[in-house]
């Protein structure tokens, strides 16, 4: 049976809500696989706006175990798709192994894996930084420059990224991450200090498209919490086709690709790729702006469409994230809204409820909410959302030990 795959890991807004949808105006059952069933099936069964027409389990992490479920089940996969960081691996050998257009997944491989991302940088001679893998079982370099940042070789979201100033610092880092990740290696990065920039692509292949970026906003060190962004900032616009040129060189050039780079006095200085689409909200601020479907249209290219003519988004926007600054128990949040004042557009996403517990884990994890404001015609937002934020209060209180 003609088939539109997409292969997920946990629930995500961005597949259940953006690429699901989209996939159901194709030709084809839009069929969802996953090792999360029970959690997908309950938010169907919750959501009408999630409505895959089956969900099939499987261990996602294995392509032959994919491979197998799809024939198991007859199915006939037009197009094979993950926007999961963890499966772009996976759903490429999958595409491959059906002769779908599907990114090369070395490529994936190596943007996953931030050591290969290193080494491959260091291959082809792109800017990059000096860099250290340690594992559980290995002592620490002699050589290592302080500062530098440490971070798991594949974590995702800013997740156990620290800034080390010296070595106390550091081994304190390591014995509190390997006591819950103890087979997990840790690479260790020199910090370079500067401004924070994405660039958002699209590719067929042939051609790679920069769609545009953000000037990303972060917490202070010691970690690395993205607190806003601003799309098509001067930063991200002076830069863009220096970054353009390294993805390009690093081997990115189909589908969609969300990456991040550091400014540093000598220029962009590739931070990771994240070979899916940008989250945390902004493709749907992305989705409010372009003048197409931007999950439709990401679908299409894993289905041999070529990149739209006009795939640049321009406009105005901004996402603003309220996060948590302790542990604790959500007292006080307002309802999620959506509202238009004159051409922009504002909407605020409850993200942690009233009564909803939360546990510090200084990353995107820690968001209560997130406030979002776009203009198609590329009008000022300062006010609106200054105005906006003026009138939001969370509040958070330390949850009471008996």
């Amino acid at each position: 049976m003609k088939s539109i795959i997409i292969i997920s890991h946990v629930v995500n807004d961005a597949v259940t809500h953006g690429f699901v949808p989209a996939a159901k105006a194709f030709d084809g059952m839009t069929v969802l696989i996953t090792d999360h069933k029970f959690d997908h099936l309950q938010l169907a069964a919750e959501d009408s706006n999630f409505a895959p027409d089956l969900i099939l389990e499987c261990d996602v992490f294995n392509p032959l175990d994919i491979i197998d479920t799809i024939a198991s089940q007859g199915l006939d996969p037009h197009i094979v798709f993950s926007n999961s960081d963890h499966l772009q691996t996976s759903a490429a050998i999958v595409a491959d192994f059906f002769h779908l257009p599907a990114k090369p997944w070395q490529t994936c491989l190596k943007a996953k894996n931030k050591q290969l991302t290193r080494q491959h940088l260091d291959i082809l001679g792109l800017p990059s930084v000096s860099n250290w893998l340690l594992t559980s079982h290995s002592a620490l370099p002699t050589n290592l420059t302080f500062p530098l940042v440490a971070k798991p070789k594949e974590g995702v979201a800013s997740m156990d990224v620290t800034l080390c100033n010296n070595t106390e610092e550091l081994k304190d880092y390591c014995k509190h991450y390997w006591q819950t990740h103890s087979d997990t290696a840790i690479l260790l990065e020199s910090f370079i200090e500067g401004p924070l920039i994405t660039i958002e692509t699209l590719g067929d292949g042939k051609h790679l498209i920069p769609v545009g970026g953000f000037d990303v906003s972060l917490s202070r060190p010691p970690h690395f919490i993205e607190t806003a962004a601003s799309w098509n900032g001067p930063l991200s616009q002076q830069y863009q086709a220096d970054c353009l040129a390294q993805l390009a060189a690093f081997g990115v050039g189909f589908g969609v690709c969300h990456s991040e780079f550091i400014i540093s006095p000598n220029g962009p200085i590739l931070v990771e790729i994240n070979y899916r689409s940008i989250g945390d909200g902004r493709e749907f601020l992305l989705d409010s702006l372009a003048p197409y479907s931007w999950f439709e249209t990401i679908l299409k290219l894993h289905q041999g469409a070529p990149v739209p003519d006009h795939a640049v988004i321009n406009g105005s926007a901004h996402i603003h994230y309220v996060v948590a600054e302790q542990s604790g128990i959500v007292s006080g949040q307002p309802e999620s809204f959506q509202r238009q004042q004159g051409d922009i557009q504002i909407q605020y996403k409850v993200l942690k409820k009233a009564g909803d517990l939360l546990t510090l884990s200084h990353s995107n994890r820690d968001y209560l909410a997130r406030l979002s404001l776009s203009s198609t015609s590329g009008k000022s937002l300062s006010s609106a959302l200054e105005t906006t934020l003026n009138n939001i209060h969370v509040s958070l209180e330390k949850e009471a030990v008996a």
